[in-house]
């Protein structure tokens, strides 16, 4: 995805507080989750509250940081292991049997170099099946494809074909699976 089809989202200009009220909602949820017993209906009715929706056969570890949990998407039998950072506002869809280890991190927005005011949003898309390895970074405007791979420490900043294993900074194919 190049930048110019990014969303530009100016963060001083008056319609940004919705997104400020959302992000203020997820952290004081994630901060409930984090401190509340995991695998508990108390801790499970906090997840669903954050994604307003609730999970169908999918579980996540806390700890986790998500700042936009409404922007998010998430399908069927997803494991998700503690650690999870998600910066949302560019929207997440993590569709069913995804795998993510430790320590991932989401991330849809970024500063435009020019003004550190404005940010350039891009949506994350990841398919089925595919396994996210601990560390891994993917950046926003990504497209992660069916059945891939991206291995521990990748730092993705571009789409991933599907069937495919990539790792590195930046992430190179390793591999067609």
């Amino acid at each position: 995805m190049d930048k110019n089809s990014f969303e530009r989202v100016d963060m001083s200009a008056p319609d940004y507080q919705g997104t400020f009220a959302e992000i203020s909602r997820c952290t004081k949820l994630c901060f409930k989750i984090n401190h509340t017993e995991p695998y508990t209906d108390e801790s499970r009715a906090l997840i669903d509250s954050l994604f307003e929706n609730p999970l169908d056969g999918s579980n996540i570890t806390p700890p986790m940081q998500i700042d936009m949990g409404k922007n998010m998407k998430i399908g069927k039998n997803v494991f998700i292991n503690h650690g999870l950072t998600c910066m949302a506002r560019g929207g997440i869809e993590i569709e069913d049997g995804v795998m993510i280890g430790p320590n991932a991190s989401l991330l849809t927005a970024n500063h435009e170099l020019d003004n550190h005011m404005v940010l350039l949003c891009g949506k994350i898309h990841i398919k089925k099946n595919v396994w996210i390895g601990a560390n891994a970074m993917i950046l926003p405007g990504v497209t992660v494809g069916e059945n891939s791979v991206v291995a521990g420490g990748a730092v993705v900043t571009k789409d991933v074909e599907p069937n495919t294993v990539v790792g590195g900074s930046p992430a190179k194919v390793l591999k067609r699976l």
